[in-house]
C-alpha cells in the first residue's frame, strides 16, 4: 500500500465518522419547550397513563422526578404498579401534628437513617430533595450541637 492511499483512507474514515455523527444527531427531535412541572396529582395521572400505555422507561423517569428516589426504587415501584401489586393513586398522607412530624424526623436522624429522615421531611413539608437534604443536615447539626 502506498502512503498516499493510507492518507486517503484515514481521511475517508474521519469524514465518514463526522457525517455519521451529524446524521445521528440531526435525527433526534429536540423538544419545542422544556417540560413543565406537574402538580403531584397531575404527575400521578400522567404516571398512570404511561404505565397503561406500556411506556415503562418514561414512567420510571417520571416516578423519579415526582418522588425523588433512585433508579432501582423507581423501577420496582413502576413494576409493582404495572403488575397490579401497587396502586397508581397518590399515597395518602398521614395527618401528623408538627410535633409528631419533627419527632419522627429527629428519631430517624438519631438512628443515623438520613435517607428516611429526608423522605419524611419531603413528605411532611412538600419540598424538593435538595432543600429537604439541606434542612435535615441542618437539623442533624443542631441536634448534635445540643447533645454534646
Amino acid at each position: 500500500m502506498s502512503p498516499s492511499f493510507l492518507v486517503l483512507l484515514v481521511i475517508a474514515v474521519v469524514v465518514g465518522a463526522l457525517v455519521g455523527s451529524w446524521w445521528r444527531s440531526s435525527r433526534h427531535e429536540q423538544p419545542a419547550e422544556p417540560p413543565t412541572a406537574l402538580s403531584p396529582e397531575k404527575g400521578q395521572e400522567r404516571l398512570a397513563e404511561l404505565i397503561q400505555a406500556g411506556q415503562t422507561i418514561d414512567a420510571i423517569k417520571l416516578y423519579r422526578a415526582l418522588h425523588g428516589v433512585g433508579l432501582k426504587e423507581a423501577k420496582d415501584a413502576v413494576d409493582a404498579m404495572r403488575d397490579g401489586r401497587a396502586s397508581t393513586a397518590l399515597p395518602s398522607r398521614q395527618a401528623l401534628s408538627d410535633a409528631e412530624a419533627n419527632a419522627a424526623i429527629e428519631q430517624a436522624i438519631w438512628d443515623n437513617n438520613l435517607i428516611q429522615a429526608i423522605k419524611l421531611y419531603r413528605d411532611l413539608h412538600g419540598v424538593g430533595l435538595k432543600e429537604a437534604k439541606d434542612d435535615v443536615e441542618a437539623m442533624r447539626a443542631d441536634l448534635l450541637r445540643r447533645r454534646g
